[in-house]
């Protein structure tokens, strides 16, 4: 009797053993596979930023340019990790096709926030500001840059946080779009320098970023309720001072644009009636990297020497 209970133990062992196994090789494929599919595939270069260790993705057109292209900062979400950002591909193709580069950079969530960009930014809390504008000076020292016409596309939380740019960076960025974020309803410094041409995009089905309704986190008090989406709208329209209002609907998309805005920038804003919190293959009857970077190509800034508002940053460049 003993002997049968231990051989059934052995046994049972062996099976939990071989199990245990085979979810690590699944585990093991799943990841190879998530990589694979999402993972960034462009060579990352490091920058140090006030003794931080920081990092990005570099694209950057083929043949070589004589004449300063423009820079795109494209901003994940979620993690804000080393994934490719949504239709990068595309947007490569498009960046080599028509001449401008692209960054994509890797966020980095303090154990005090909830996000991997800082959202709510003050004088205290400026090291994701600080590391943009350091990654922008590092890509100009290798790469001529049109300083006049940088531009910023984000998503989820890589589109709250262009907000922030927005707020704090108003004399790097010509142009600003973005797709499924916001802002909070009261940020607590929040004073452009200039305006910054705005384009935002929303699912009305958006199931994580709601567009009807404001919303808290859940551990990020600092930062405040987030605004729902046509109060996000209303807040930059009045801030530029628009005067004028069109709208144009169609195949399950409203397109509201608000012009005659201060320094001729405008607010504009598509509602996307079917629309979840997922990326859009299409906007505006084109690919959605098209209509953005139809829209972000149309402004540039005006002339204006770079302002700082924190310590100058060291840098040091490897790619990898």
């Amino acid at each position: 009797m003993q002997q049968s209970a231990g051989h059934g133990l052995l046994t049972l062992a062996k099976v939990l053993g071989a199990l245990a196994l085979l979810l690590i090789l699944l585990y093991a494929a799943y990841s190879v596979y998530v990589k694979q599919r999402y993972g960034q595939d462009l060579p990352f270069t490091e920058l140090n930023v006030n003794g931080v260790a920081r990092e990005y993705a570099l694209f950057t057109p083929s043949a070589d340019s004589a004449t300063p292209l423009p820079l795109v900062i494209l901003l994940n979400g979620g993690s804000a990790g080393r994934w490719r950002f949504p239709q990068q591909r595309q947007w490569q193709q498009l960046a080599s096709a028509v001449g401008f580069v692209l960054a994509i950079p890797v966020g980095q969530r303090l154990a005090h926030n909830e996000g991997a960009w800082q959202l709510d930014t003050l004088p205290s809390s400026m090291q994701d500001i600080a590391y943009i504008d350091a990654m922008i000076e590092q890509i100009g020292s290798g790469q001529r840059l049109d300083n006049q016409r940088i531009y910023a596309v984000g998503y989820s939380l890589g589109s709250m946080f262009s907000y922030e740019l927005v707020c704090h960076m108003s004399d790097r960025f010509a142009a600003v779009a973005s797709f499924a974020g916001t802002m909070p309803v009261a940020p607590k410094a929040c004073s452009p320098a200039q305006p910054v041409a705005l384009l935002h995009a929303h699912g009305v089905q958006d199931e994580i970023i709601a567009y009807a309704n404001s919303w808290d986190w859940k551990q990020w008090p600092s930062v405040g309720t987030m605004q729902d989406i046509p109060s996000l709208i209303a807040f930059w329209r009045k801030r530029y001072r628009c005067q004028q209002q069109s709208t144009v609907e169609q195949a399950g998309e409203t397109h509201i644009v608000h012009g005659h805005c201060d320094q001729g920038v405008v607010v504009e804003h598509y509602r996307l009636d079917a629309g979840t919190h997922e990326w859009p293959a299409t906007l505006a009857g084109a690919p959605t990297y098209k209509t953005l970077w139809s829209f972000l190509s149309r402004y540039a800034a005006p002339p204006t020497s770079a302002k700082r508002y924190y310590p100058e940053p060291s840098s040091s460049s490897v790619r990898r």
